[in-house]
């Protein structure tokens, strides 16, 4: 049985879909196509960038996390604006896609609003792990709007993926913890709805790929700063308080380093999705879990329950399932 190629250009994290046909072949073309191995590299760099900007987060206790994004937002209108003019001449994109960018702009400034939360409120490694089990809202999507195929091999991950979120959320009504163990429910609901709207992102970004990045990271900024400035006020806490700002150089040198490496993460994967294909570039970008585990255990010193452990693995091997998706169909062209 050939599994012969349709391509439906489907969504960053994801490879094109197949559809069967009734016979055999050795697509031995398909594996002689290289790796762009800068394009990869700069994608571990974009994960190790995001991790330390995450890491600062939760770190920058005394600020917050919507002062944080803030700041991070005047900081890259400014970078955006100059390069933006610079490069296209233009910093608002084709009239004909303005809607669109737009749209992209006020669905990742929710996310980034979301994911500063998480990462204040939750451990490192978990929030991570599942903002990344986004994949399944993808497929889900992919299914219900784009009409897309959603064969055994993506009912598989979807279900490894949802497995993997419940161990690491271990939801009280599922499991039993004790009443001394401090559980944070809306810390979990501000990472499941960052990981919504990762998809949503996702989805968006991939009409948005013949647009410079300079355009789309200016706009995401200017969305970040109107959504961060919204949720500042939305949220309930001592507005008062909150506006207090450290006095202290070393605090405000990690709040730029904080502002540096998450720019840095964004123009890195932005470049790397032009040079390498977007399914390696998530598998590679998969790391960022292991990353964050790490500097959750030796940086805050908070040790990932066995649950977490195991729901994690299931995470990156179900984002390792989908990135190689391609070569997985391939691969049956070869069973005899």
């Amino acid at each position: 049985m050939k599994f012969s190629i349709k391509s439906t250009t489907s969504y960053n994290s994801i490879h094109p879909t197949y559809h069967y046909n009734e016979q055999f072949a050795n697509n031995i073309e398909t594996y002689q196509e290289g790796t762009k191995w800068f394009g990869i590299l700069l994608a571990f760099l974009s994960g190790t960038f995001f991790t330390i900007s995450s890491a600062l987060v939760k770190a920058i206790r005394n600020v917050d996390p919507m002062i944080l994004l803030i700041i991070r937002a005047v900081l890259q209108i400014l970078v955006m604006v100059i390069i933006a003019i610079k490069t296209t001449k233009n910093i608002i994109g084709p009239k004909n896609q303005q809607m669109l960018i737009h749209l992209q702009g006020f669905v990742g400034g929710m996310t980034l609003s979301l994911l500063y939360y998480s990462f204040r409120k939750l451990p490192l490694g978990d929030a991570t792990t599942i903002i990344f089990s986004s994949p399944i809202i993808v497929i889900v999507l992919s299914f219900l709007f784009l009409k897309e195929p959603c064969g055994l091999l993506r009912i598989i991950v979807a279900c490894m993926l949802f497995t993997g979120v419940i161990l690491v959320a271990r939801p009280p009504l599922l499991f039993q913890t004790h009443k001394a163990e401090p559980y944070d429910v809306i810390g979990y609901v501000y990472a499941l709805t960052a990981a919504l709207f990762t998809a949503l992102n996702i989805v968006i970004m991939r009409k948005c790929q013949e647009i410079h990045y300079s355009i789309i990271v200016l706009n995401l900024s200017t969305w970040s700063l109107i959504a961060a400035t919204f949720f500042f006020f939305i949220i309930p806490g001592n507005n008062e308080h909150k506006l207090i700002l450290p006095n202290d150089w070393f605090t405000w040198g990690k709040i730029l380093s904080l502002s540096i490496t998450g720019l840095c993460g964004q123009a890195l994967v932005t470049k790397a999705l032009k040079i390498e294909g977007a399914g390696k570039v998530s598998i590679t970008r998969s790391l960022d879990i292991i990353l964050a585990y790490i500097v959750q255990i030796y940086v805050f010193g908070e040790e990932p329950s066995s649950t977490s452990v195991i729901g994690a693995i299931l995470i990156i091997f179900s984002v390792l399932c989908m990135g190689f998706e391609k070569e997985i169909y391939n691969i049956c062209d070869f069973i005899p």
